[in-house]
């Protein structure tokens, strides 16, 4: 469910009321995607930026400030810089040492990196000049909305830098290193697809010695999926794990485990299956040495594992529930994992076939809009022990949500990796407490009311603590106010709250409450 609230900052004067709380007047319009969370590698907040336009120059050139505020939302800094009235900020990131903001200009077919210590002095600028068809591909994505944060921090270590990179006509990565720590280098390593096939790559999982990529590629109906892993140091390639046909494999996720091996979860297929259009199997967790050697490997089959949990039809359907997609895969301290899922189905969209007739009869033709939709309702979670065996599922009820696909044909596990792409799915993110043995899984939710009780937007979290599973939840509703929520310090979530008719922003950290 696609909440996003779409704004533009004009003007901002800030006033505090408390430590916890941030009020920002004047406003009259407000750009979200101006705003960001510095996260830890656990999700949790270590601060919060906007970045906003002071004044108009000559020459098309612009004043743009960045404000940095703490966790705590207390004033770190205000920062001035002059650039092109085209500059985009697409990205940022803090490691524990530094901050980086990454800037895009369309112009002139560069980014812009720059960074600020812990004391918000300013470090020497990097700028990477792009090919014209690299530049092409940010400003799309940019333009649909779909562009990722391209930067990855790597606690106390340094900044990874994902950029779009062609050669010979064909599409891949360039990642740039950034250290923070004078024991390691500034490398590059690039990696291209065969031509006329789409190339993404994602870090899933980074720290000191390795980073794990997940390389997806496609052609048509035709994927094939791929972990590498690069020394961190180096940035030289240690091994690639590419699942051949006779054994294809859906990655989701991926992480280094405290033995230094790398492991790598997602769901499986039969021989020869076509990811795009057939239903898996079951989940699977793959785990290897740094040498690339598999050193165990662990499948649960919906069919015989799930189906002692949850009743499974025939195609690996869940009887009365549809789909499961998941999200995340959280290790707890004892070992043993949670696989944090939404339950889907792949519907008609009756909104989509009504415009549809109507377009035919009044002779403006079919259209090419997508007729199917994602029904998303309930949060599913897995509990597997060390050995990745199941051992429950919990339940969680949710309201029904539903986001129009953008592919009608394939899957409809398929149609779920274009939503989640584009951030359709309820769930927004998790939280990991290592010091409690404890973490949140985090849902935007529509609670649907009777005559008695209205309908209800809340921010919903799962909590898991001292083994157990519990939920807390947070009201959104307000007639003259629009929400946004980022993540806050471990245990909490910042609001973020619009009013437009007293034209201000409220900014408050709200507690989650453990029962």
């Amino acid at each position: 469910m696609n909440r996003n609230v779409v704004l533009v900052l004009l003007i901002l004067v800030v006033s505090f009321s408390n430590a916890q709380t941030k009020v920002i007047e004047n406003i009259v319009k407000f750009k979200t995607k101006n705003t960001g969370t510095f996260l830890d590698v656990n999700n949790n907040a270590d601060g919060y930026y906007f970045f906003y336009e002071v004044d108009k120059l000559k020459k098309g050139q612009r004043e743009f400030a960045i404000e940095i505020i703490d966790k705590n939302l207390n004033s770190v800094a205000t920062k001035k810089m002059v650039a092109s009235k085209k500059t985009v900020l697409i990205g940022s990131a803090f490691n524990n040492q530094k901050t980086l903001f990454a800037f895009f200009d369309y112009n002139l077919k560069t980014v812009t990196i720059k960074g600020f210590d812990k004391k918000a002095n300013f470090i020497e600028d990097k700028v990477i000049n792009l090919s014209k068809q690299a530049a092409k591909r940010i400003y799309g994505k940019i333009k649909i909305g779909q562009l990722q944060n391209p930067i990855t921090p790597i606690k106390n270590v340094g900044f990874l830098l994902n950029l779009p990179y062609y050669k010979n006509n064909s599409y891949g990565h360039s990642f740039n290193f950034y250290p923070t720590n004078t024991s390691f280098k500034e490398w590059n390593y690039k990696k291209v697809s065969p031509k006329n096939w789409n190339h993404n790559i994602l870090p899933a999982s980074t720290n000191e010695n390795f980073i794990v990529l997940i390389d997806v590629k496609r052609k048509g109906t035709k994927l094939e999926y791929s972990s590498s892993v690069i020394d961190t140091k180096s940035g030289e390639f240690n091994f690639e794990n590419m699942y051949d046909a006779n054994d294809p494999k859906l990655i989701s996720n991926a992480f280094l485990t405290s033995d230094g091996n790398i492991a790598t979860l997602g769901q499986y297929y039969k021989p020869k299956a076509k990811i795009m259009k057939a239903k898996s199997l079951g989940l699977y967790i793959d785990v290897f040495n740094a040498k690339g050697e598999k050193v165990f490997e662990k499948k649960n089959s919906w069919e015989v594992d799930v189906n002692r949990l949850l009743p499974v039809k025939k195609e690996n359907k869940l009887e009365d529930i549809g789909y499961i997609y998941f999200h995340d895969i959280i290790k707890t301290q004892n070992g043993g994992y949670y696989a944090v899922g939404e339950q889907y189905r792949k519907t008609i969209s009756a909104s989509a076939v009504a415009v549809n007739i109507i377009g035919g009869l009044l002779g403006g033709g079919v259209s090419t809009n997508s007729l199917t939709q994602l029904t998303i309702k309930d949060a599913y979670f897995f509990k597997f022990d060390e050995k990745f065996n199941l051992n429950k599922i919990e339940v969680f009820k949710k309201g029904t949500s539903r986001i129009q696909n953008l592919y009608d044909y394939g899957s409809p596990q398929f149609s779920a990796i274009l939503i989640k792409a584009t951030g359709g799915f309820d769930y927004v993110y998790s939280q990991i407490d290592k010091k409690r043995d404890r973490f949140y899984a985090n849902f935007i939710d529509y609670e649907r009311g009777d005559k008695e009780v209205k309908s209800n937007l809340v921010f919903k979290t799962i909590i898991y603590d001292e083994g157990e599973l519990s939920e807390d939840k947070i009201s959104l509703n307000n007639k003259t106010t629009s929400f946004e929520v980022l993540p806050g310090k471990v245990g909490t979530v910042l609001l973020l709250e619009h009013d437009k008719r007293k034209k201000q922003i409220r900014l408050h950290l709200e507690k989650l409450n453990i029962k």
